[in-house]
C-alpha cells in the first residue's frame, strides 16, 4: 500500500473513532451518565492497534538484504 493511501485512511479512522466515541458520550449524558470509560479504552486501542499494523514495515524486504554469508554453520 502506498504511503498517500495510508495517511488517507489514517485520517478518516481517527475521524470515525471520534465521531464514534463523541455518539457514545452524547448518549451517556443525555442519560445522565459519565462518559464511556472502559469502551473508550477499547475504541482508543482498537484505533492504535489498527493504525500500527498498518503502518508497520515489510520484515521481506530485510530478509532479501540480508546476503552476508558469514554463518558459523555453513558447509
Amino acid at each position: 500500500m502506498n504511503k498517500t493511501a495510508k495517511i488517507i485512511i489514517s485520517v478518516v479512522a481517527v475521524f470515525v473513532v471520534f465521531i464514534i466515541f463523541a455518539a457514545m458520550a452524547g448518549a451517556a449524558s443525555d442519560s445522565g451518565g459519565h462518559v464511556p470509560g472502559i469502551i473508550g479504552l477499547i475504541l482508543f486501542g482498537g484505533l492504535y492497534g489498527g493504525l500500527k499494523a498498518m503502518w508497520k514495515e515489510s520484515k521481506k524486504d530485510d530478509k532479501n538484504n540480508n546476503d552476508n554469508n558469514n554463518s558459523i554453520l555453513q558447509k
